[in-house]
């Protein structure tokens, strides 16, 4: 049952994701705010500060 679970939430997330455009190389990413361990933090704010670096790891706390 949990890994049904599982296959549906990434058969939605997968279908969610292909109706967003995906950022083109070297283009500036959109101002966001998200959840950290430090609290909340907007793109815009950490732009200030100097360059910042985003990272996606995908594959993060899963079994796979």
């Amino acid at each position: 049952m949990k890994r049904m679970i599982c296959a549906v939430i990434v058969i939605a997330v997968t279908l969610l994701a292909s109706k967003v455009t995906a950022l083109e190389v070297n283009s500036p990413a959109p101002d966001f705010t998200a959840s950290s361990t430090q609290g909340e933090i907007t793109l815009s704010e950490l732009l200030v500060k100097g360059p910042v670096i985003l990272a996606y790891y995908y594959a993060d706390f899963s079994s796979g």
